[in-house]
């Protein structure tokens, strides 16, 4: 019997210790259950994304540190293994046991961040960036925070390449802050390759970082200066990033920080505006008015604003949060406001909770707080250096920043980023960007003289060209007569009429020909001999120009100016005052701001009045009021044709596709029919033609031999006044932007699209620099298929003085005048000759003898 039951009673005790064994221990019943238990010394400590006020990165002290609680079980301690595991946030003690949390954790003022978030940034300003060519490349710069830069990172770029890119001798390097971080072979023609290198601690600082990516292709099989057109390589944006270590924080300590919110995957930075009753102006006018501080303060080169009126959750990657209002409206609608915004104006940063995003409150008791608060920002948000040199902020987008030529000055390769190059390619490409006044008027007339200091071998044979774009289109081409030769400032005119107001591109392309590359022996390709060098004392010699403005051209807009004198501001009219067209109206502002370096001056109205100076209409189509289409020149069938066409699909190969069916079946049901065939089409033509006496045929040949030879068409030499017909965009078109002059009142702007969601996304789009850049003439169209804009040139304008007086500015501007009106200026020179003629017929009469 003891046998039996004594085994039986040690089975009963060893299961009620084991019972007691799995309760809580009396210390830990008071913890919350989200409280985390303790992480080993080698992990990272607690929360380092909030601020350091509101606890102690180094943990415990010794005399402070709670007893440590009894080894758990296999079963307690098995979530802790798992790195994913979001329960592994409080600094530990020796050995791994979990220590007792603390009495009151503050939740709402130091949010918890998993560990398993790992901060990865994206870094492409554009949603991809194409390298093309045998050589090419790109510089900007980008922000870290002083927690980003003192953490260990590693860059991951992912890029496809063209099929014709020889892996052998072609490579793509990444150069960070001067040191070369990745220098790999090309060799992706299918899908992305991803390439990751870690970066060396220090190299990376808190601030402005250097970004550069080079790209040296040679084509497989081809030596001909056209295959190198065939050359590519695109950096995708959603695999290009910085990825920090695990427990890296990225905590936004003052303004001085806002650079580092950085960008998305398209290119873009979202200032996501969260507002209660957006609708009242009080809200309305501060917050467009801060949007634009915000993102001159943060240098973004694409700022989108997004405006919503309750808290949209965690934010991505490239946004930030900004939170403002009355502090008595935000207590409810943001937990962790201090009670001294009560009081007085608070301008904070705070950490997303669950997320590596920031909130930027602004707030005070009264709205002349508010605007207190806004001002705070405001205070070293405009550059005024920069402004007064003419210096253009790209440093986010394109480095070095682009400078401005306010008439006759001198530019040096060095200066403009461009430096000495040895080649041993067949075509060299290069370009920079220079930036002209918003009242550059010298189109018609003028030569900018580009001096090239350069050299070749004998080995490049006379036929090679110098191919100069402005704006990508032709501007001069130069070809080599001698075999080997060092030029020395040689003198290159290129025309101003290729030149606009705003930013312009220009790209130097040299081909060279060699005996070599026209034979094309295998491995050809793969040779090293530099045949040319191109040096940085190499030059652009800007002259002087006529500087007055024109009304219309919204090229004054794309600069960041209202189309009026800058001491009274705008009148903003929008559609209606919800949450998209605020949005829609802060991108827009936001944008401007950005492009002038400074917030633009408007005033917002429900409505616009005769006695405006110039008025700014944001919104739908449906929502434009009756007449104001004819203000601005537009054609009145927008109304109808915008709502009743269907948008364009996303995929723009999916429409081309079915384009070119419809056409096919359209051609083959006309050819089934027999209504129309070849030879029919042929004759019909051929007979308009005979129609056609020889004078007209010999005069539209003299027609176009003036045009192609002298570029004067017969519109030029018509005394008639140009009037605008109302423009009538492209029915695949997105969004529009119309100006006109009305004699009864000022310039009226337009800016519209089909519907409100519509023209927020794609304000969005035109906050792209290079696109907003394109922005001028009368009326722009945008095309999103093809991220292009349709210009509707200006035909009738009046100038408007934006300079003082003087006679030489005067002369400029006459001389481009009569070069565009050829036959007023004939007019006008026989009128000065007969007049001449005749003074001096009196003159010599009254004082001469008769012969």
């Amino acid at each position: 019997m003891r046998t039996v039951l004594f085994p039986l009673l040690i089975a009963f005790e060893m299961l009620g210790l084991r019972m007691a064994a799995a309760q809580p221990a009396p210390f830990n019943m008071g913890t919350s259950p989200s409280a985390p238990p303790a992480a080993t010394p080698a992990q990272p400590p607690a929360r380092q994304d909030a601020p350091p006020t509101a606890f102690d990165l180094r943990g415990p002290s010794p005399a402070t540190r709670p007893t440590p609680a009894p080894a758990p079980s296999a079963q307690e301690a098995a979530p802790s293994t798992n790195s994913a595991s979001p329960f592994q946030m409080s600094p530990g003690t020796p050995g791994g046991t979990p220590a007792r949390p603390a009495p009151k954790p503050v939740v709402t003022s130091a949010p918890v961040r998993p560990a398993a978030l790992r901060i990865e940034r994206p870094i492409l300003p554009f949603e991809t960036v194409r390298l093309e060519g045998e050589t090419d490349s790109r510089s900007w710069t980008f922000h870290l925070t002083q927690d980003e830069a003192s953490s260990g990172a590693s860059i991951s770029v992912g890029y496809k390449n063209a099929v014709v890119v020889m892996p052998e001798a072609s490579r793509l390097r990444i150069v960070i802050n001067g040191e070369t971080v990745i220098d790999t072979t090309i060799q992706s023609p299918e899908d992305i390759k991803r390439v990751n290198a870690s970066i060396r601690p220090g190299l990376l600082r808190a601030g402005s970082n250097f970004i550069r990516m080079e790209a040296f292709q040679r084509h497989r099989t081809d030596c001909t200066i056209n295959a190198t057109y065939e050359l590519w390589t695109d950096v995708d944006s959603a695999s290009t990033k910085l990825v920090f270590a695990e427990g890296a924080t990225k905590t936004l300590r003052s303004l001085e920080d806002l650079p580092a919110i950085g960008v998305d995957t398209t290119g873009a930075t979202t200032i996501r505006v969260v507002a209660p009753k957006v609708y009242r102006p009080e809200i309305r006018d501060r917050l467009l008015r801060l949007v634009q501080l915000i993102a001159l303060r943060g240098r973004y080169a694409r700022p989108v604003i997004q405006v919503v009126e309750s808290d949209p959750g965690p934010s991505s990657a490239g946004t930030i949060k900004v939170v403002m209002g009355l502090a008595g409206e935000l207590r409810g609608l943001l937990p962790g406001v201090p009670d001294s915004a009560l009081s007085q104006p608070l301008t904070m940063m705070m950490q997303e909770a669950g997320s590596v995003g920031s909130t930027l409150v602004v707030t005070g008791p009264s709205w002349n707080d508010l605007d207190a608060a806004i001002a705070l920002i405001g205070t070293q948000a405009v550059n005024t250096a920069n402004m007064q040199s003419g210096v253009v902020d790209t440093a986010s987008w394109h480095w070095p920043e682009v400078t401005t030529a306010f008439g006759e000055r001198s530019f040096r390769f060095a200066d403009l980023g461009i430096a000495t190059q040895e080649f041993s390619g067949r075509r060299l490409k290069t370009q920079f960007l220079l930036n002209l006044p918003p009242d550059f008027y010298a189109t018609e007339y003028g030569e900018a003289l580009l001096y090239i200091d350069a050299a070749y071998t004998s080995a490049v044979k006379p036929g090679s060209h110098f191919d100069i774009f402005v704006n990508g289109k032709i501007s001069t081409q130069l070809v080599i007569t001698a075999q080997g030769d060092i030029v020395k400032r040689h003198t290159i005119r290129l025309p101003l009429k290729n030149f606009k107001s705003g930013l312009n591109t220009v790209t130097l392309e040299v081909g060279l020909l060699t005996d070599a590359d026209d034979r094309c022996a295998p491995g050809e390709t793969l040779s090293e001999a530099n045949r040319f060098v191109m040096f940085d004392t190499s030059s652009l010699e800007f002259p002087d120009f006529g500087r007055i403005g024109r009304e219309p051209d919204l090229g004054v807009l794309s600069a960041g100016h209202f189309p009026n004198d800058d001491d009274v501001p705008a009148t903003v009219v929008l559609g209606r005052p919800d949450p998209l067209n605020i949005s829609a109206a802060g991108t827009l502002l936001a944008r401007m701001s950005r492009s002038v370096g400074r917030p633009v001056r408007a005033a917002f109205s429900t409505a616009a009045s005769a006695e405006d100076e110039s008025v700014l209409f944001i919104g739908a189509v449906e929502q434009i009021p009756p007449g104001f289409l004819n203000r601005v020149r537009v054609s009145e069938h927008l109304r109808m044709v915008w709502p009743a066409t269907p948008l364009q699909p996303a995929n723009p190969s999916q429409q081309v596709a079915s384009t070119d069916f419809t056409m096919n079946v359209k051609q083959n049901a006309t050819d089934l029919s027999g209504t129309a065939s070849t030879d029919e089409v042929r004759r019909r033509w051929s007979e308009s033609f005979r129609r056609q006496g020889v004078i007209q045929q010999t005069f539209g040949a003299l027609q176009d031999w003036v045009e192609n030879t002298f570029s004067l068409s017969v519109g030029s030499l018509s005394l008639k006044k140009r009037i605008d017909t109302p423009y009538e965009p492209p029915q695949r078109s997105t969004l529009l932007i119309a100006q006109n002059r009305t004699p009864e009142a000022g310039v009226w702007t337009l800016v519209t699209a089909r519907t409100e969601e519509a023209l927020a996304e794609e304000m969005a789009r035109m906050a792209d620099p290079l696109l907003w850049s394109n922005v001028s003439g009368r009326a722009a169209a945008l095309d999103p298929r093809e991220s292009r804009l349709q210009v509707e040139p200006i035909q009738d304008y009046d100038f408007v003085q934006t300079q003082p007086f003087s006679l030489f500015n005067l002369r400029l501007v006459a001389a481009n005048w009569m070069s565009a009106n050829i036959l007023q200026y004939a007019l006008l020179l026989v009128a000065f000759c007969l007049f001449l003629g005749t003074g001096t017929y009196l003159l010599l009469k009254r004082l001469g003898r008769p012969s």
